[in-house]
């Protein structure tokens, strides 16, 4: 973004700060004043860089992703891009999975659904967990013809969720065109988003280091996203 940008993203914040207190930029005179912009269609533009995956990208081809995570705190429009991908894939009448790692999340996506319905994990997993559907049934027939899966609050779950997706996919991709046995999940496009500073995995009765070492960025997949 051009410096005339930023600073236009950080008085509109400044002035969403002191409007809640009752203020504005407008009580401040030495202060200059925000131009009325659309934030949403900045923040759409910055995350659509960072992740190479614009507009134009889309209505190409969505496997110059890969795998890749969306870092961002809430109120910057992750929402937003999902729904925007989501909109621009099924427009070309290909599939799109939107996930939730919680329930309330899951209602803001368009179609979502939580991880443990889609994927089928067990509540209680553990390394050696695996997705529990079967191969040749509807759902598996879903997951190899998604042409994106987008998982948002990525963070609140073990890694161990992402692990046994990991190994289910390359199970079920070994005989589509897209199969890439050096890539996570069989080279299906598959999104994170979330943020690590929210609440990371609960694990009972385990220190702050196991619960670190549960997150999704201590997996073996990170190296790759």
């Amino acid at each position: 973004m051009s410096d005339d940008e930023i600073n236009q993203l950080c008085l509109m914040d400044i002035d969403k700060i002191l409007h809640s207190y009752g203020k504005t930029l407008k009580d401040y005179p030495p202060m200059p004043l925000a131009i009325d912009v659309d934030s949403s269609l900045l923040t759409e533009r910055v995350i659509s860089e960072e992740l190479n995956f614009n507009r134009d990208d889309l209505k190409k081809n969505a496997s110059n992703m890969d795998f890749s995570f969306v870092y961002g705190y809430g109120g910057t429009e992750k929402i937003f891009l999902w729904n925007l991908m989501s909109a621009e894939i099924r427009s070309r009448g290909d599939i799109v999975l939107n996930i939730a790692s919680s329930g309330i999340a899951s209602l803001l996506l368009s179609n979502g659904r939580m991880a443990h319905s889609r994927f089928k994990i067990p509540l209680n997993i553990t390394e050696d967990s695996v997705c529990n559907i079967k191969p040749g049934s509807p759902q598996a027939m879903l997951l190899s013809k998604a042409k994106l899966i987008i998982w948002d609050e990525a963070p609140m779950v073990s890694r161990y969720y992402y692990e046994a997706l990991d190994k289910y996919l390359g199970d079920i991709m070994r005989f589509s065109p897209t199969y890439n046995k050096d890539l996570p999940f069989g080279g299906k496009v598959v999104v994170l988003g979330g943020d690590f500073r929210h609440i990371l995995p609960v694990i009972s009765r385990e220190s702050r280091q196991d619960i670190i070492h549960s997150t999704v960025n201590s997996s073996y997949l990170w190296k790759f996203c």
